[in-house]
């Protein structure tokens, strides 16, 4: 898959992933990849969005030779509800008790997916409280343990408060953070990759371009 051009040796499976970036579109176009890749080798994929409708996300896999219509993709657009979530994970999940009791009901069942992408995931949890915040990625955790599951999770840095986001790092498996800088009229992006499980952190930021076929490295130059 995509981890491995970032230089990872190890690429883990049935983690929970942190997507973050400071400003853009990056991670969207770095899920698609994500989807694309696990889609090629035979994985089930469940892409859910906060930002997106199921047919927009589906235009924009087509560029990625992704057809809407592939029987182990399910693309979920619009998503606001943090209790369906976890209640496409479990039908009774403890945290959709506790959120909201018995009103839920289950939209989706999602224990059979090989990779499960939440785009943004911080989205969802804005006006919780930093204590629901670190259950709920406990039991990303627990689930991904249990059923075998590689969750990618985005957020944007900053929309949700620093001690919240400190403890998703904290919480999860692996982070991967993509940077932009402004410097002389040029854009200089870089992925950061300060933990990953499996893996010694890498001591260099890499540089990338995004381009028509998705993300590259940029080889010429590393810094760090």
């Amino acid at each position: 898959m995509v981890l491995t051009s970032f230089g990872l040796k190890n690429v883990p499976q049935n983690v929970v992933l942190l997507i973050e970036e400071d400003i853009g579109d990056v991670k969207s176009v770095f899920f698609q990849k994500i989807c694309s890749d696990a889609l090629a080798i035979g994985k089930k994929v469940y892409y859910i969005s906060t930002r997106s409708s199921e047919k927009i996300l589906a235009e924009e896999m087509n560029n990625f030779g992704i057809q809407d219509f592939d029987e182990k993709l399910t693309i979920i657009g619009n998503f606001s509800e943090p209790v369906a979530l976890f209640d496409m994970c479990y039908k009774r999940h403890k945290l959709c008790n506790r959120l909201y009791g018995d009103d839920a009901g289950p939209l989706h069942n999602i224990t059979d997916a090989d990779v499960c992408i939440i785009d943004m995931f911080s989205s969802l949890f804005i006006h919780e409280e930093v204590e629901i915040i670190s259950e709920a990625i406990e039991s990303l955790i627990n689930i991904s343990r249990d059923s075998n599951i590689t969750f990618l999770l985005s957020a944007d840095m900053g929309i949700l408060p620093e001690r919240a986001e400190k403890i998703i790092r904290s919480m999860v498996d692996g982070v991967i953070q993509f940077r932009t800088e402004y410097t002389g009229g040029k854009i200089n992006r870089y992925i950061n990759i300060p933990k990953m499980k499996g893996s010694l952190p890498l001591n260099k930021m890499i540089a990338y371009n995004v381009t028509s076929q998705g993300i590259t490295m940029d080889t010429r130059e590393r810094v760090g």
